[in-house]
Order: C-alpha cells, then sequence, then structure tokens
C-alpha cells in the first residue's frame, strides 16, 4: 500500500513539474513574441551574435592553436558554419528552396541539433544510457528556446559580448523555475541541498556528466576540408563520457561544472597539444543527483592532495582510458593527458602524454577551486562529520 501512495505521488510530481516547466517556456518564449516583437527589429544585434559570426570559435583557435597553425580562422572550416535567418526560421519547399519564414522552426530541438554537434552527441548518449537522461528536453518535452531565449540569439544586449559578460551567456537559472512556482522547488528535507544549495550549482549534482570531444585533430580535418571531402568534426575526435571537472564561477561564487577543450596538431612536421578548461553546462541534467560519497573522500582528490598532479587519460592497448567522476580542478595543481589519434580504420593511436598547470589553461571567467576545497573533498562524508561536531 505504501509504495503504491508513493508511486502515486511520485506521478503527481512529474504532472506538475511538466505543467510548471511548459508553463515557464510559455513565459519566457512566448510573451516576448507577443508583447515585445514591435521593438525588435530595433534591438537585433544578429550580425554581431555569435550565431552569425562564429567569434566564439574564433577565440578558442586564436587563443591557442593559431600560435601553431598560423592559418588564417577565416581559411578554417569553422568560419563556415555561421547561421542565418534562413538556417534558423526558413522553411523548404518540396524544391528545397525556403517559401517561409517560422518561429516554430527555430524552436525545434532538430534545428538547433544540426549546428551543435556536442548537444547532438549528449543526446545521443542520453538515449542509450538512462542514467544519463536530460529531462527537460527528453523527458518535459522543453525546447532550446527554453533556456537560450530569442535575445541571447539575436544579440539583443547593449553591452553585447557573449563569453564574458558580467551576467554570462545565459541569463536564465535553474532557479527561474525551481524556485519561483513554475516547476517543483528543492527538497529541503535532502541533506544535500540543505548543505550545498547557497555555494554549489544544481547542475554539479544533477548534471552527472559532461560530454568532452577529446584529441580533436585539427590537420587532419583542414586536410579534408581543403581537399573539399565531406567529414564530421565528431568523426576525428574522441567522445569521453563519464566525468565532470568541476570550478569555481567567479560571478556567482558557487562551484560549477566545467570541460575541456583538447586539440591535437600533426602537420607539417610539428605535433602539438592544445588544452583549456572552461566553465560548461553539460545538458545532461537528471532528477537523480549526486550523493555525499561521489563527491567526498574521492580517489581524484586524494591523489591531488598528495601529488599535486592527477592523471585524467591514459593509453593501453589500443583503447583511451579515463578517470571517472567527478575531476576537481584546483588551484597550483597539474593535470597528466594522454593524447590519441583516431585512425582511418576508427582504431586510436596515442599521440603525445602532456602534463599541464592547470592555472595557465583556464580560460576567461573560470577560477579553479582553491586547497581548501579540495581538503573538503579528500576527505569522506564520516570525517567530515566528525570534524563539524
Amino acid at each position: 500500500m505504501l509504495s503504491r501512495r508513493i508511486a502515486i505521488l511520485a506521478a503527481i510530481v512529474a504532472v506538475a513539474t511538466a505543467a510548471g516547466l511548459l508553463a515557464s517556456a510559455q513565459l519566457i518564449i512566448n510573451k516576448p513574441v507577443e508583447m515585445m516583437g514591435h521593438v525588435w527589429l530595433g534591438q537585433m544585434r544578429f550580425a554581431e551574435s555569435l550565431h552569425a559570426t562564429t567569434k566564439g570559435m574564433k577565440y578558442w583557435y586564436m587563443r591557442g592553436m593559431y600560435k601553431v597553425t598560423h592559418i588564417p580562422y577565416e581559411k578554417l572550416f569553422c568560419a563556415k558554419c555561421h547561421a542565418t535567418c534562413e538556417s534558423c526560421h526558413g522553411v523548404t519547399g518540396p524544391n528545397g528552396k525556403v517559401v517561409d519564414f517560422s518561429v516554430e522552426k527555430a524552436e525545434k530541438l532538430s534545428t538547433c541539433l544540426k549546428c551543435h554537434g556536442r548537444e547532438r552527441a549528449v543526446f545521443k548518449v542520453a538515449s542509450k544510457n538512462p542514467e544519463f537522461t536530460e529531462i527537460h528536453m527528453m523527458g518535459y518535452g522543453v525546447s532550446c528556446t527554453f533556456c537560450h531565449t530569442s535575445m541571447e540569439v539575436h544579440g539583443m544586449y547593449d553591452d553585447f559580448n557573449y563569453m564574458f559578460d558580467k551576467g554570462g551567456v545565459v541569463k536564465v537559472t535553474c532557479e527561474d523555475c525551481h524556485l519561483h512556482g513554475m516547476a517543483i522547488p528543492p527538497f529541503m528535507t535532502i541533506e544535500e541541498h540543505r548543505v550545498h544549495l547557497k555555494d554549489i550549482s544544481c547542475e554539479v549534482c544533477h548534471a552527472r556528466t559532461t560530454v568532452t570531444c577529446y584529441s580533436c585533430h585539427l590537420s587532419e580535418a583542414y586536410e579534408k576540408y581543403r581537399r573539399g571531402e565531406k567529414f564530421s568534426p565528431e568523426e576525428l575526435a574522441v567522445p569521453i563520457v563519464g566525468w565532470l571537472p568541476i570550478v569555481r564561477d567567479p560571478r556567482t561564487g558557487k562551484i560549477v561544472p566545467a570541460n575541456f577543450m583538447v586539440i591535437v596538431w600533426d602537420a607539417n612536421g610539428t605535433e602539438a597539444v592544445h588544452v583549456d578548461i572552461a566553465k560548461h553546462f553539460p545538458h545532461f541534467v537528471n532528477p537523480e543527483g549526486l550523493t555525499c560519497k561521489d563527491c567526498h573522500g574521492i580517489q581524484a582528490a586524494k591523489t591531488l592532495l598528495e601529488k599535486g598532479v592527477l592523471r585524467i587519460t591514459w593509453y593501453e592497448n589500443g583503447t583511451l582510458y579515463h578517470i571517472r567522476g567527478i575531476i576537481p580542478i584546483v588551484n597550483g595543481t597539474k593535470l597528466e593527458l594522454t593524447t590519441v589519434i583516431r585512425m582511418p580504420d576508427g582504431s586510436l593511436k596515442p599521440f603525445k602524454t602532456v602534463i599541464i598547470d592547470v592555472n595557465s589553461h583556464l580560460i576567461e571567467n573560470t577560477l579553479p577551486l582553491s586547497l581548501k576545497d579540495l581538503k573538503y573533498l579528500a576527505k569522506s562524508p564520516e570525517e567530515l562529520e566528525k570534524q563539524m561536531g
């Protein structure tokens, strides 16, 4: 009888959450369409947006690999990925030509995933691994435009800088829905919520993992592009799932997820590896969060505290292995990475092993954890409970 009541309660909560999320989506998406349309044309700065210019990708490239390749960004395949009004809103007829424009098309997940390969990989992984399900989009049918609003996509901010402005890229937060009545709020009866809701972002515990496009083989991609061969950048990288690097957001002071950008280059006698570490929203939000033991007392924290160096990837017998779970990105520590190259037959060949200093590889607006944070992570929940009395 008790289990039946719990099941009924869970069903009611799921329905209420779905209704709240969809209601919130209507508020965020439809209100600007209906009530702000008359001022949009004057506010739009789409030509300066990341979608139109791809300046986000240019920033990453010029920051690192350009110093090795000396190839102007405009000659890379990345520069051809900019969006147009037709690619987001254009409705095509039987002959393939644009016959109309539609807001509904831009709100469809499939429209966004045509270009956003990492997120395409996320949903592919989630479809095969229920533990990584993205509850909002795969559970409740919420689209990308629920969080990425028209103002963001069209570049309608006065001081427009997507990546590093004080407000950050995405203005919508978990709290907008879950603490303001549009979706089920956090249960304060949960120990982790009571302890960490003010200093750790929701997605650290509820994202579970991130997808890292590891060892992106830029030189091979460039040669294929020059030869006019069709290819997907995803074919030339190794997707890693099952780890979650964590850093600190200087704007909020909270601990947030991060990701690695690892690029390899082997052309014209030059072999190089470039690594960047940056804040990253994993798009893997799951109702079932981590527990204390998933973060505290973990071997990664103990190794970093003892040695100051953590090996996160290594190669053995044709296979690339990687550390799993939480990876603390800590001030003054180092990470050891073994990079690989995917061969034409799909096999992996070891490339270079590098040891990087965390501080010199952090992107702007991303801070490392402190030694004090690391000490907390190295202690087990039982040790912390005893310490705090």
